[in-house]
């Protein structure tokens, strides 16, 4: 039988910088769960809160293509406190019972989940440690401006319609402030989670010489070059832990010299791989370097997606990749969905089954 995983819950107000602190743990070899995403999944058509809410709330919430329009759907609950409970209502359940499944079934050896509301939807109880995530309201008023593109009415609004931050941090076992750079937070993190006594995942080629883990700060500088080489442009630390707290990387060690980094981002079960760095490796070939990405992603995604720009049509048929406008073996809505975010269509991609 397979150990439970150790599960760290995240929570904190609006724009605190949740989701660069799962990210740290992504990169550290987290499951991470963002309870909003799991929430946007429950009411796709066809799915259990599809139809509640748009009894609820209205037809006209729906887009041409039958999804319900989240922006309309937000603007109509964070103006009546009675309506967003009523939406709560609805889509809390489910959502804990999806968190809940994916903690059961995964073989990772920690779990991180992101919830505004997870000290109210009651996932603190399933969890072994909780963190707070806090910033100055003056900070998150300005992300959620530049970041989100809101005006400061809607943005003051938004950070207003939530209870204190300080309730969730007197509630959490530890705090994490992120109100200054992008290296404090990772630091923070980096403390906390080695304080659990949980060591990075990582995974080893079969002859032991090529090690796939977490890209360690001490290696920043080659790491710097490699990223210079490719932009063109000078990289600080801070632009890497900026990175880091956005992008998943995976890092290849021959030995302790880091040899080369992928950038990908994971979510809802896939990930897309969006670079590599320096441009190739003569040690790490597709034939070598997919496999192996494959075999570290294993029990994070079920579909890894690659760009045609990325392998040949020969690479992607020996590496076991299926053209991407075939049936992918996720949700079609989720799917695309997902590709649309990071600028592709289905016929400009290749995916595969982990």
């Amino acid at each position: 039988m397979e150990p439970e995983p150790f599960v760290i819950g995240l929570t904190g107000n609006i724009a605190s910088g949740k989701s660069v602190v799962l990210q740290y743990l992504a990169n550290l070899g987290a499951l991470t769960i963002d309870a909003d995403l799991v929430a946007q999944e429950t009411y796709l058509p066809g799915n259990p809160a599809y139809q509640p809410i748009l009894a609820r709330f209205g037809s006209d919430l729906t887009f041409s293509d039958g999804q319900i329009n989240r922006s309309k759907l937000g603007r109509t609950v964070f103006r009546d406190p009675a309506a967003l409970a009523e939406l709560e209502a609805i889509i809390h359940p489910l959502v804990t019972r999806k968190i809940l499944e994916l903690i059961d079934s995964t073989k990772r050896a920690f779990v991180a989940i992101e919830a505004i509301k997870l000290f109210e939807s009651g996932i603190d109880k399933h969890c072994n440690a909780v963190w707070a995530i806090a910033a100055d309201d003056d900070v998150r008023l300005e992300r959620l401006m530049e970041g989100r593109g809101l005006d400061e009415s809607a943005a003051r609004q938004r950070i207003l319609s939530q209870s204190p931050q300080s309730e969730k941090i007197l509630l959490a076992d530890q705090a994490i402030y992120t109100d200054t750079s992008f290296a404090h937070t990772y630091n923070q993190t980096f403390k906390l989670f080695s304080a659990l006594g949980l060591p990075p995942f990582e995974v080893a080629s079969t002859d032991g010489d090529i090690r796939l883990s977490h890209l360690d700060p001490a290696d920043f500088a080659v790491a710097s070059s490699f990223m210079e080489e490719k932009t063109g442009q000078k990289w600080e630390d801070e632009d890497l832990y900026r990175l880091l707290g956005q992008r998943t990387v995976v890092a290849f060690y021959h030995g302790e010299q880091l040899s080369q980094m992928m950038i990908l981002r994971l979510e809802q079960g896939m990930g897309v791989y969006l670079a590599h760095a320096p441009f190739r490796s003569s040690l790490l070939p597709s034939k070598v370097s997919f496999p192996l990405l494959k075999k570290y992603l294993a029990g994070l995604i079920d579909v890894l997606i690659v760009a045609k720009d990325f392998i040949s049509a020969e690479e992607a048929k020996l590496l076991g990749f299926t053209y991407g406008d075939d049936e992918p073996p996720v949700n079609p809505i989720l799917y695309n969905n997902f590709l649309r975010k990071h600028g592709l269509m289905p016929g400009e991609v290749y995916f595969s089954k982990i």
